[in-house]
């Protein structure tokens, strides 16, 4: 799979995988979703047998474990290994059907994606070199309609979908792959191969570090609203830095005035539409911004797979433009359904009139009307909170103020420490959404009270930034 995306790829992770990068925090959730997936798929054919081995270094002992209860008639066999022609595959589940088998591999994502038609196509390949028939290869992913009421309902929450035509119909390909990706592997020097769109698709290769060693942070693969392909169209042609792009090089606007400003170090400041924007504006004002988590397995009753669930908002509050600044919020206790909780705190701490500020306004709408769905004796209350929304992204998403420290982007991260300079989110124990989200959810398996007190501060002083953030934003706006 590997190969199929980059040979060099392949190459490293074989003999250099010193190169590879450090896991990052939302890498590392993509991985312990797939492994929580996996495991409860299992679920869907109990009582079966693991054929893991103690480490992934001994798979031979895999390999022979699932010949043996093969043999022996096991019904059900988790993690079956086999091994043909020098490749080894691993079967998530594997059930006898008569005389024959089904096949089953599991993916935590919600439909079903060409690699994951290759994935199937090799272990076809693996296992059919073996004795024994396959009758089925399914690929089980999650139904992201269903929603949770009660136990979970394994039947509901995976969708098999029979990919064992599409699986056969690759095996040409699939042997032609193996015999490249065998002379890449005994290839004694590592394959030159540039750079390309393909070092993040169909996934982020772990090798980018390495391989994009040359790229400077400035270059022209940051510049806002340019495709990738015409990206690797001025890479192609030798041009790396954001000064070099050639003057008739098509670009889009948002596109070239990042370059100008970037060549001239000019900064756009519309002056007029920042006044119109402000004064738009109707005091008190309320800072909102929410943290949440969001789980392949739905947590709790009405609630589905993949859905973010608000646990965590922060609100700093003005009376004036000349008022003294209060802040408040809600953070719920981990392990719980944090919903009815924070949408009563919500509706009482914004209480009477004044405008809501958010930054991408768009995600807190969403989760408020999600919140009123799924409650709605509060749906009232909590359409009126909505439509008192307004967007402070908007001013820098249109282009009405742009520095060039901001580098093409208008996020609230790019855009504080461009304004505040002495204000950043560098030094904070959580500094992200994705990393507060894996805090939190490692709260709930926190035995020791100081620590759980240590990541609940952390994550206040995260979300307080978030909304402290806009507030400054927001005063630079009305200075100018």
């Amino acid at each position: 799979m590997r190969g199929l995306q980059c040979p060099k790829s392949l190459y490293l992770n074989k003999y250099h995988r010193e190169l590879r990068d450090e896991l990052d925090v939302s890498q590392e959730a993509v991985f312990h979703t797939g492994k929580m997936v996996g495991e409860l798929a299992c679920g869907l054919f109990p009582g079966g047998v693991n054929a893991s081995p103690p480490d992934p270094f001994h798979y031979q002992e895999s390999v022979q474990l699932t010949r043996k209860l093969i043999t022996e008639g096991t019904e059900v066999i988790y993690e079956a290994a086999f091994q043909y022609n020098q490749v080894l595959a691993v079967v998530d589940i594997l059930v006898r059907a008569g005389d024959r088998w089904k096949a089953f591999e599991v993916k935590s994502s919600t439909s079903v994606k060409e690699p994951f038609l290759w994935d199937v196509a090799l272990q076809y390949h693996v296992v059919s070199g073996y004795d024994i028939e396959l009758d089925d290869f399914y690929i089980a992913h999650i139904n992201n309609q269903y929603v949770r009421q009660g136990e979970l309902d394994l039947q509901q929450l995976f969708s098999l979908i029979s990919v064992i035509t599409q699986a056969q119909e690759l095996q040409p390909q699939v042997e032609e792959k193996i015999l490249e990706s065998k002379a890449v592997l005994a290839g004694s020097e590592i394959p030159e191969i540039d750079i390309g769109p393909y070092c993040s698709d169909p996934y982020d290769c772990d090798f980018k570090g390495h391989c994009w060693s040359h790229i400077p942070d400035d270059s022209i693969f940051t510049v806002a609203r340019l495709g990738k392909k015409k990206k690797f169209e001025l890479y192609d042609s030798g041009t790396i830095r954001i000064e070099d792009i050639p003057e008739t090089f098509p670009l889009n606007s948002t596109s070239k005035s990042h370059v100008d400003c970037h060549i001239h170090n000019r900064s756009i400041i519309e002056k007029d539409r920042i006044y119109s924007f402000v004064k738009s504006i109707s005091y008190p004002l309320y800072f909102l911004d929410f943290e949440t988590i969001s789980s392949a397995i739905p947590p709790f009753d009405n609630t589905r797979p993949y859905q973010a669930i608000p646990y965590q908002y922060s609100l700093h509050i003005k009376s004036s433009p000349q008022s003294d600044l209060d802040h408040t919020g809600f953070l719920a206790d981990a392990g719980t359904d944090p919903r009815l909780s924070l949408i009563e705190s919500l509706i009482s701490d914004t209480s009477g009139s004044g405008d809501i500020l958010a930054y991408n306004s768009s995600f807190e709408a969403t989760r408020i009307k999600e919140l009123a769905e799924q409650f709605p004796e509060y749906k009232t209350d909590l359409m009126a909170l909505s439509s008192r929304l307004k967007d402070l992204m908007l001013p820098f998403q249109k282009r009405y103020y742009y520095t060039p420290e901001m580098r093409g982007s208008y996020s609230i991260k790019a855009v504080l420490p461009a304004l505040v300079p002495d204000m950043r989110y560098d030094d904070l124990e959580v500094s992200d959404g994705i990393q507060a989200m894996d805090v939190y959810r490692k709260l709930e398996g926190e035995k020791d009270p100081q620590r759980v007190a240590e990541i609940r501060d952390a994550l206040w002083e995260y979300c307080k930034l978030d909304t402290l953030a806009m507030v400054l934003i927001l005063e630079k706006l009305e200075s100018i």
